[in-house]
């Protein structure tokens, strides 16, 4: 599938990593934070996401507008909206809050409705909902996903 040492790159959340082993459909990885992932290897490319290939059709547009999610209102939340938010483990919670407040222009963390937080996770984590969404009910996954992201974010705040 991919050779050990090659730099691959998740197709969804940007996620990248050096291989260390292939196993099956399954592609073990090494991101530069030290966290190991286990992903499926049809989600893996070698092409950096942000690489457009000619003739795509958002090839042409910015890449802001490509890789930007949407962010998510209060009109848009329904019982799977909470049961995302329930699978973020609460450490990466404590610390999305903590980065949150120490920014915030105006409400604090504790005190945003459930979508403004889910923005706040995705925007701090580098985690766009629509991932978070696919692994709810794995806070597990989700820890490793948000770790870089995470940690990343504390280093510029720090």
């Amino acid at each position: 599938m991919f050779p050990k040492g090659t730099i691959v790159y998740h197709r969804d959340s940007g996620r990248s990593g050096r291989v260390l082993e292939c196993d099956g459909g399954t592609v073990y990885i090494l991101q530069d934070n030290g966290a190991e992932l286990d992903l499926p290897g049809a989600e893996l490319t070698t092409r950096r996401p942000d690489a457009l290939a000619p003739g795509r059709p958002d090839a042409q547009r910015p890449a802001a507008a490509v890789n930007t999610p949407r962010l998510l209102t209060r009109a848009d939340i329904t019982p799977e909206h909470e049961q995302v938010y329930a699978s973020i483990p609460p450490l990466t919670l404590q610390a999305v809050a903590a980065l949150h407040d120490r920014g915030a222009q105006g409400k604090r963390f504790g005190a945003l409705d459930l979508a403004a937080k889910l923005n706040a996770v995705a925007a701090i984590t580098a985690v766009p909902y629509r991932i978070m969404r696919q692994h709810r009910g794995n806070p597990g996954e989700l820890k490793l996903l948000m770790g870089k992201g995470l940690a990343d974010s504390q280093r510029k705040a720090g």
